[in-house]
């Protein structure tokens, strides 16, 4: 009971995906970042170790696909969002995904505003928001698989661009 006939494209798809395992590595980089970017705020020249330098640059790769990524889906016709004949659970799925598309931008954001103008709060704000992003991350991959395995409509089959 598929609500959408029109398929994802192959950019948003690889968008997707993209921004999903970078978001996911620089979750798992994020080892010994506080250090890092004390020791960056000490000195200029500390705290650029590998670790840090894949955050970083990672982080500013997130910015600039998440910018590419709102703009193909404005300009790109997308799939209707799949319902679950539940009014409250839909607004509330869209409102999930406004949230993650915004996190998606502002946590590499703060990130790079701590790091690069030495903004201290802006460490705490990111870590804070990068934990939120992370739970909303797997809420919305539960979701995915609710709406798989539980409803059957095919959601998760159109990000792997099977319909």
């Amino acid at each position: 009971m598929s609500n959408s006939t029109k398929p994802y494209s192959s950019l948003q798809i690889a968008l997707h995906w993209a921004v999903a395992a970078l978001i996911i590595l620089n979750y798992f980089v994020s080892e010994g970042m506080g250090h890092a970017f004390h020791q960056h705020l000490d000195n200029s020249n500390d705290g650029y170790g590998l670790v840090s330098s894949i955050h970083v640059y990672v982080g500013l790769t997130i910015i600039a696909l998440v910018i590419i990524r709102l703009i193909v889906r404005v300009v790109s016709k997308t799939p209707a969002p799949s319902k679950t004949n539940y009014a409250m659970l839909d607004r509330v799925s869209k409102g999930m995904h406004h949230l993650l598309y915004l996190l998606m931008f502002l946590v590499p954001v703060f990130g790079a505003g701590a790091w690069f103008f030495g903004i201290h709060i802006l460490g705490d704000v990111h870590e804070i928001t990068m934990n939120l992003m992370m739970l909303l991350v797997l809420i919305h991959a539960s979701a995915a698989l609710f709406h798989q395995y539980i409803l059957k409509d095919d959601t998760l089959l159109k990000m792997f661009g099977r319909k």
